[in-house]
């Protein structure tokens, strides 16, 4: 399921921060996080973000045993699974690709949880009722679950793999090239033309936004949604892949202080959410896919924060902020698109488009109206024929009835 960095020789950074011109004061990166977990007063979590950084950046937990006393590694058999390489490894556990050996050796993704955490009863429901509504999932997009075991003191659970890389890699490296920084070429949308970017950018955007309104109607919120957790195949126009439900919820589940836990990434969290008050939880994943789009499409995030907050000063801090306009950091951006992220972003839930769905056909059809003006010819162009034409003469003028009068012959 996860990206297979080694052929990149190096795992993009969890924590870039990028400072352009109009931000006055230093920005702090605010989804990255420690080593200890879930944490509902500091919106905290294990989670497949710290899996992509790769073993030599993030948090670095000890190799730790299973019941059996023998840790992992390659080449080990797990279950029905040989573990062929570690994809990463975070506060929750390890991603390995693998390869079940009884059968044709097609990859697999299996995520673990680490042994300690599976004696927390309430770690190991909270891995069981994730993989459960992995389970669940169908449909493009969306990558299911399709097995859940016990082996050797390890829970882990199984998942398709995918050779990708995450959409906040691209964003990363695009921004850093566009700045005149030696950029890692993870994809190829990060050496595209403007406008090729655009438009490739808004695909992976409305694939994630239908597959966000599939999780939906599955009954299932996502609640933490943002470029980390969006997967791209490694082929320009493959698939887009929403990924790591973590901190999914079933809707009509939760009891109120379940919905008011804070637990997410707090710059791609809705108001409401961030105030801890009873949400409609379907909104609040629009408003974080909002975010996402406003990020992937401008290459840089809504807020100025300042550096040196403490996380209450910090949730304050975002709630009275008012997100920067894409106009305002790009100025040649599209102002009709410039609206409907904005609508995604709204700080009133109302406001704000009432589904996935609803988000993803408003950037389908902008797309589409894109597209068409792209195919047609520059003004200059089509003067510049005109001119060429040899019945040029007996045209009208463009715009009147007339013919366009004869030049006078010269006068010798």
């Amino acid at each position: 399921m996860l990206a297979d960095r080694a052929k990149f020789e190096t795992a993009s950074s969890d924590s870039y921060v990028l400072k352009p011109a109009w931000r006055l004061l230093d920005p702090v990166d605010l989804d990255d996080e420690p080593d200890e977990g879930i944490d509902a007063d500091t919106w905290t979590k294990p989670s497949e973000d710290a899996y992509r950084r790769g073993p030599d950046s993030g948090s670095r937990p000890r190799d730790e045993p299973g019941a059996c006393g023998t840790p992992l590694y390659s080449g080990r058999e797990l279950g029905s699974y040989r573990l062929l390489e570690r994809l990463g490894r975070g506060a929750q556990g390890e991603v390995w690709k693998a390869v079940r050996v009884d059968r044709k050796p097609e990859p697999v993704a299996v995520k673990i949880l680490r042994p300690s955490l599976a004696s927390n009863p309430a770690r190991r429901a909270q891995f069981l009722h994730e993989a459960e509504r992995g389970g669940r999932l169908s449909g493009a997009s969306l990558l299911t679950v399709t097995e859940t075991a016990e082996a050797e003191g390890y829970c882990y659970m199984v998942m398709p793999y995918i050779s990708g890389i995450s959409l906040r890699d691209v964003i990363h490296w695009r921004a850093e090239r566009k700045s005149g920084e030696d950029a890692l070429v993870v994809h190829e949308m990060v050496l595209m033309n403007d406008q090729d970017y655009l438009v490739h950018a808004l695909n992976c955007l409305i694939q994630a936004a239908f597959a966000l309104e599939r999780l939906h109607v599955a009954g299932i919120v996502h609640r933490d949604v943002k470029p980390a957790n969006i997967l791209l195949d490694e082929r320009v126009g493959g698939g887009v892949y929403l990924c790591d439900l973590g901190l999914g919820r079933d809707l009509g589940v939760a009891t109120p202080e379940q919905m008011r836990d804070g637990a997410g990434t707090p710059i791609y969290m809705a108001p409401e959410r961030l105030m801890r008050r009873t949400a409609d939880e379907v909104r609040c994943d629009v408003y974080s896919l909002g975010v996402t789009a406003f990020e992937t499409l401008v290459l840089e995030r809504p807020y100025r924060v300042p550096r040196g907050l403490d996380h209450c000063a910090l949730a304050a801090y975002l709630v009275r902020s008012r997100p920067v306009r894409p106009s305002i950091v790009r100025r040649e951006f599209p102002i009709d698109l410039e609206a409907i992220i904005m609508k995604a972003m709204a700080r009133d839930p109302q406001s704000r488009h009432g589904s996935a769905r609803d988000f993803g056909l408003d950037l389908e059809r902008f797309a589409d109206h894109w597209r068409k003006q792209a195919m047609k010819p520059k003004v200059a162009s089509r003067v510049r024929r005109a001119r060429l034409d040899p019945a040029d003469k007996t045209n009208p003028w463009p715009g009147v009835s007339t013919p366009r009068p004869s030049r006078a012959p010269h006068q010798r």
